[in-house]
């Protein structure tokens, strides 16, 4: 890997890191619920899609606009890489040493999106979650965002977005690549 790429890859890791912890820190101030916000989650999904693909037009800047595959790949994939690492210690420190009630309060948030449903599907929710009643759905409900904060949950989840991260770098890759001409 080229000195351009793992520059970028760097700067672009710590952008998308940046905006993660913040959005995070100021939703744990502000107001906790943003953490477990359907909308909170798919603007920073965008923001964390979108930031790495202004380091792939960077990288093909700094070459004269031209970016093979497996550069452009590259350049897209390692700044979310280097988020989710970061993202990862981040989040074992804010559930583990900041505030460990945090996964509790959120998933008792969760629940009771969960109870402000239709019956028809909270009923559904219930039969897929194994729960028979209302305290079983909310036990589950933190048992389940306890979970997701462990170790191993956190690296469960991060290892799904990379594979995420990765399938949408393969589409930004091939949309975003430009070879060299080979006589010129």
């Amino acid at each position: 890997m080229d000195s351009t790429t793992k520059r970028i890859a760097i700067n672009y890791g710590l952008i998308v890191s940046a905006v993660a912890v913040g959005y995070t820190l100021v939703a744990y101030i502000i107001n906790e619920a943003w953490l477990s916000s359907q909308v909170g989650g798919i603007v920073m999904l965008f923001a964390m899609l979108l930031i790495p693909y202004f380091g792939v037009r960077e990288f093909k800047k700094a070459n004269d606009g031209y970016a093979t595959f497996r550069e452009a790949f590259s350049a897209y994939v390692l700044p979310l890489i280097l988020s989710a690492v970061v993202g990862l210690a981040f989040n074992w420190l804010m559930h583990n040493v900041i505030d460990s009630e945090l996964a509790t309060r959120m998933g008792e948030r969760v629940y009771e999106r969960f109870a402000e449903m239709p019956e028809d599907q909270r009923k559904g929710v219930m039969t897929f979650m194994g729960a028979a009643n209302d305290a079983e759905l909310k036990a589950e409900s933190i048992k389940m965002t306890t979970e997701q904060v462990t170790i191993l949950g956190m690296l469960k989840s991060s290892g799904v977005g990379i594979i995420m991260y990765a399938l949408v770098g393969l589409i930004v890759a091939a949309i975003t690549k430009k070879n060299r001409p080979e006589f010129q």
